[in-house]
């Protein structure tokens, strides 16, 4: 599958929830990416999720509103998507708790969108982590096998 195209549908699914928050979506996807063996509706769930969460991190901050959804491929044959948001950022000392099933920052959240996100992504031979923005906002990350024996 073509992780651009499954980001470039999203970002259409998801433009009027952004457009609601004034949120500025910004999209730099690498022009020679190859293809990618995966579940493309599974994909778009994991990314749906991560925009959502960048959306909701922002809705109620000050200052400039930023989700930004890259695609790039690494050295060693991989393809690695970030979703970055300009929000709250993540909440100190629970970088990787919050991947734990039930945890969760929001009033209404059920703690199980980036535990299922991170099972996805590694059913498919990927990675799922979350670092901080300087000097604010979230970035989460995944990487994604090309060779067909990572799926």
């Amino acid at each position: 599958m073509d992780v651009n195209e499954a980001i470039r549908e999203m970002i259409v699914l998801l433009r009027s929830e952004a457009t609601r928050y004034n949120i500025t979506v910004r999209m730099e996807l690498a022009a020679d990416l190859p293809r990618i063996m995966g579940d493309r509706v599974q994909l778009q769930q994991v990314l749906m999720n991560l925009m959502i969460n960048g959306i909701e991190a922002m809705k109620d901050a000050d200052g400039t509103r930023e989700l930004t959804i890259r695609s790039q491929r690494t050295q060693n044959e991989e393809v690695v998507v970030s979703v970055t948001d300009s929000g709250v950022g993540l909440p100190p000392q629970q970088k990787e708790q919050i991947f734990n099933a039930f945890f969760t920052t929001k009033p209404h959240g059920t703690g199980m969108g980036l535990r299922i996100s991170r099972s996805i992504i590694e059913s498919h031979g990927g990675r799922l982590w979350a670092a901080d923005n300087s000097p604010r906002g979230a970035s989460f990350c995944f990487t994604l096998p090309t060779k067909a024996e990572g799926a």
